[in-house]
């Protein structure tokens, strides 16, 4: 009687350690998860977004000479023509 007694004992505490395991390891996958997007929709107050340009405006024009002297600039190299 008392094996049995003491056998149950052990099979309970058993559950209930491998029930907090479970529940412990659901709790921390919960947090990996991404939360939801605070904001839907693109607002400029909130979000900082700028609003895209007009399909007519032309584009804007890359000079490659005057990034040259940017970098140049920057990195303290002599300019080069």
């Amino acid at each position: 009687m008392w094996r049995l007694f003491t056998g149950g004992i052990k099979v309970i505490i058993a559950i209930a350690a491998l029930t907090t395991a479970a529940n412990w390891i659901a709790l921390r996958e919960k947090d990996r998860a991404p939360g939801p997007a605070l904001a839907a929709a693109a607002d400029p107050a909130t979000t900082g977004t700028i609003a895209p340009r007009r399909a007519d405006a032309a584009p804007a024009r890359l000079d490659q000479r005057g990034l040259g002297r940017l970098m140049s600039e920057a990195s303290g190299e002599p300019r080069r023509r």
